[in-house]
């Protein structure tokens, strides 16, 4: 279930950058992530009323202290990408913010079986196909330190939400997305961008919103079941953006591509089946 639930979050996801990238492609990424984010916070708080839970003062630290990884990881992509490529952005945020919680979650709890770990790993490779696969890197060398430092926000932050306990039930998404908010609303205004696009993107940002809420959501009740098969299962949203862009946004797709999508496939079905 752990896995299934990571991999929902995942889509979700992708769900939320289809959303945001067509605010993204009108007025810019830190537009996007800071209006977003905020209807996320929303989302979070709406769900936390409707569902069973209670406000445990340490959970709502934890929730805190993970938005602060999710708002510096979400900043320094942005700045990441800006600098450099998703080339080399991509596969290193996604393989820190995979093997953080894995190896913690692993470390800390129980030590999955010899096929998870393999699959684990597979499923890593195949995201680097995907990731790397695409167009061609440019100054790595400004780009790979600020994709580092995102990938380690990241999965920091990912690591905080796994201690949770089970009976403050969701409401420490509430201040997760509220602290990244935060975060993202500092970044933007130390760069001098605006925090809310024109009446017209409405739509998009509610819709991405939504679904981002909805991945903090769905990862959370992931990691409670099995933290470090949910870590590594959302990490898949790479793969699945790839197909959204192809579909949606006409972007090219490499053979390499294609083999690291067959590759992420199996090593999800190794991880479930583990």
């Amino acid at each position: 279930m752990g896995a299934l639930f990571g991999l929902f979050a995942a889509l979700s996801i992708t769900g939320s950058d289809f959303f945001a990238r067509r605010v993204t492609n009108e007025i810019g990424p830190i537009v996007a992530a800071s209006s977003a984010s905020l209807v996320a916070t929303l989302t979070a708080l709406v769900f936390a009323l409707l569902t069973d839970g209670s406000i445990i003062a340490t959970d709502m630290l934890l929730g805190s202290l993970s938005g602060i990884g999710f708002g510096v990881g979400i900043s320094t992509y942005l700045q990441a990408v800006r600098i450099s490529s998703s080339a080399v952005v991509a596969p290193v945020n996604a393989s820190l913010a995979t093997l953080i919680p894995f190896v913690y979650a692993s470390v800390t709890d129980t030590v999955p079986p010899t096929l998870a770990i393999i699959a684990a790993l597979a499923t890593l490779l195949g995201l680097g196909f995907v990731t790397v696969g695409g167009a061609a890197a440019s100054n790595v060398r400004a780009g790979l330190p600020v994709a580092a430092v995102s990938g380690i926000g990241h999965g920091v932050g990912t690591v905080f939400m796994i201690d949770l306990s089970e009976a403050s039930g969701n409401w420490p998404l509430v201040p997760q997305r509220g602290v990244a908010v935060l975060v993202v609303v500092a970044y933007a205004l130390a760069r001098r961008r605006p925090l809310l696009p024109p009446k017209r993107f409405a739509g998009n940002v509610v819709g991405a919103g939504i679904f981002a809420g909805g991945a903090s959501i769905l990862l959370l009740a992931g990691l409670g079941f099995n933290a470090p098969a949910a870590s590594v299962t959302v990490s898949l949203f790479p793969a699945a953006a790839v197909i959204s862009g192809r579909l949606f946004f006409g972007d090219s797709v490499s053979r390499a591509q294609v083999i690291g999508l067959l590759i992420v496939v199996a090593g999800t079905v190794g991880i479930v089946v583990a």
